[in-house]
């Protein structure tokens, strides 16, 4: 019977200690999540974070673009006016001293095989295939709207679609300059390399461009559930 209560005592306390550790993390996950420039953009708690899978994996690339060397400022989710006047939603954009990169986040699992000219990229995952629209375009068309509101010239931009951690870039062919598509695991090494290039945006336009698009990562839920069920409705078509 004692050593009974001793083995139950044992679980307790075990139970207990990984549960405090499960918080310790948490706590400090979260406190870096609230300083994180995601953090202080986004509306989201932490724990909303965690339970959506495409914000946690903007976040996770979030992180590791705040440990590029040169000078950035970095937008999240941001909405801006696409030809046909309404808002087209641009996951990360990072406005640097050597350009702005417009970066598109895809969440999938499984091989991954695409080209820059086909209208699908095609998942396989457990024997089966899921096609998906072609991200290089989906990005162009990003670039595209971008520039019609800035007008800065298309050579500034840079085209950055990366896929989170459980992608396995199998096929992936691309020709354009300023293209680029990548593991998550490949982006800090990746903007390494992006260090040697010339500056090309000064300090003082990084700024203006910033402000310019920020408000438009202010919207309202209201406003984002519009364009959620536009582009549901689009692709009922």
């Amino acid at each position: 019977m004692l050593s009974q209560n001793y083995i139950i005592l044992f679980a307790i306390i075990s139970v207990a200690i990984i549960w405090g550790a499960v918080g310790i993390k948490y706590w400090y996950e979260n406190k870096q999540y609230k300083k994180s420039s995601y953090g202080k953009q986004s509306k989201k708690s932490f724990l909303n974070i965690l339970n959506d899978k495409g914000a946690r994996g903007e976040y996770r690339t979030s992180q590791n673009l705040e440990t590029t060397a040169f000078e950035n400022k970095l937008l999240f989710n941001c909405y801006i006016p696409n030809r046909s006047g309404a808002k087209t939603e641009l996951d990360i954009i990072m406005i640097s001293t050597k350009g702005i990169y417009v970066i598109e986040n895809k969440n999938y699992s499984g091989w991954i095989f695409g080209d820059e000219q086909s209208k699908n990229w095609c998942e396989t995952l457990k024997g089966k295939k899921y096609f998906f629209y072609n991200p290089v375009k989906q990005n162009r068309s990003h670039i595209k709207n971008l520039e019609r509101l800035l007008q800065i010239g298309e050579e500034k931009y840079i085209s950055l679609i990366t896929f989170n951690a459980n992608a396995n870039l199998k096929k992936i062919s691309t020709e354009s300059e300023n293209l680029y598509v990548i593991h998550s695991s490949q982006l800090k090494a990746f903007m390494k390399t992006q260090t040697g290039n010339p500056d090309i945006l000064t300090s003082e336009e990084i700024e203006n461009i910033y402000q310019k698009l920020l408000l438009g990562t202010q919207l309202s839920d209201e406003e984002k559930q519009e364009h959620i069920n536009r582009i549901k409705k689009q692709y009922k078509k």
